[in-house]
């Protein structure tokens, strides 16, 4: 069995190193496993941008990335904890437009226009 959506949040990466190996040995007693492949690290803070040293689980290193998924939410790494709404915002947009285009297949151009327009946007 696997841990999804685990999420540590800690104000330094050597306590990010000590929980996660705390983490790794409580999961390992439960039969659960941390996937390294799927794990990933962001930094929030006025560091953000520097060279940080390596995370890792069970001996093999996690990736750093500039934004990372968590429950629908695209989270940054910048100065301040921030998220981004653009990826929100583009499937919101296609969700609209596909639900309209569905119940009004037979509309006309302009009409379809029309209401994408003033319903989807």
């Amino acid at each position: 069995m696997y841990a999804d959506y685990f999420l540590l949040l800690l104000a330094s990466l050597f306590d990010l190193q000590t929980m996660i190996n705390i983490c790794w040995e409580e999961l390992e007693v439960l039969d659960m496993k941390l996937n390294v492949s799927k794990s990933q690290v962001i930094r929030v803070g006025r560091a953000y941008r520097r060279e940080a040293s390596c995370i890792t689980i069970d001996g093999k290193s996690v990736q750093f990335v500039k934004m990372l998924k968590y429950l629908g939410w695209h989270i940054l790494s910048a100065a301040t904890f921030t998220v981004s709404l653009h990826e929100l915002r583009v499937r919101f947009f296609f969700q609209s437009c596909n639900s309209l285009f569905a119940k009004c297949s037979n509309f006309n151009e302009p009409v379809l226009q029309h209401l994408v327009n003033s319903k989807c946007l």
